[in-house]
């Protein structure tokens, strides 16, 4: 088809380096695009450099594989289920860095991506231990005086969310249940610098037209993926396979 970006799942894998810095979709045990980060895994990625909002089985699943070498996030475990044991574990032992965030310090860093700027002032985290660990710097706002925090862009090189529907040019259905945080996946992949989809179905532009999400000149690549968020959810369609993800998670540190 003229035009198509559909590709094949280990096609898209392909366009993740080694050492990249990754940006994932879906928070917490919703719409983690599971497909892609498992083909990732299995062409043997190293040395990745992943950002998640609120992460879980993104985060837990590439550390236990052996991919990471950093973790930027605002929070990874699972909720009900407890802590992620594989990283957990790779933080404690120095094998991954493990960059803490707060939610406004991460938004900030992808909105100064959205705004093509270096960094984004923000009054979030003054008075936190996150600003020197972080080595964020203050700066003094030229009209007020007001002190407030230069939080750097995050810009991933990668970026891979899991959608409803896409069609076949990029253009991406926005999710059909608005559930938290249902605008997260779109400002981390207009942050990016490359984005891919993984999509339940591709379909017709007709299907999107006034429903979009993404358009296609923001995307890369799309991979038809049914059930590629399994075992975390995809709102509307399937919900999180608790079972599944306590077998993961039991499986993650052996011994």
């Amino acid at each position: 088809m003229a035009g198509s970006k559909v590709i094949a799942l280990e096609s898209a894998a392909e366009l993740v380096a080694d050492g990249s810095s990754l940006g994932v979709g879906g928070v917490l045990l919703r719409r983690k695009p599971m497909a892609f980060l498992t083909a990732l895994a299995d062409a043997g990625r190293r040395g990745l450099r992943v950002h998640s909002f609120l992460a879980s089985l993104d985060v837990e699943t590439l550390v236990a594989r052996g991919c990471v070498a950093e973790v930027h996030a605002g929070y990874v475990g699972f909720e009900q289920l407890g802590f992620a044991p594989a990283f957990g574990a790779a933080a404690a032992d120095g094998r991954v860095r493990a960059v803490e965030y707060s939610e406004l310090l991460f938004t900030a860093g992808l909105r100064a991506s959205l705004a093509g700027l270096p960094f984004f002032p923000t009054r979030g985290a003054i008075g936190s231990d996150l600003v020197a660990e972080l080595g964020l710097q203050e700066l003094a706002c030229p009209y007020s005086g007001e002190r407030v925090l230069a939080v750097p862009a995050l810009r991933p090189d990668v970026c891979a969310i899991h959608a409803e529907a896409a069609d076949a040019r990029g253009n991406v259905q926005a999710h059909s249940t608005r559930d938290f945080l249902h605008d997260a996946d779109a400002m981390l992949a207009r942050a990016s610098a490359h984005v891919v989809v993984t999509a339940e179905r591709i379909v017709d532009t007709d299907e999107l037209r006034g429903r979009a999400l993404l358009y296609s000149y923001e995307v890369d690549a799309v991979v038809e993926a049914p059930r590629g968020a399994w075992p975390t959810a995809m709102p509307g369609l399937y919900g999180a396979d608790l079972d599944e993800v306590r077998v993961r998670l039991a499986a993650a540190v052996p011994g």
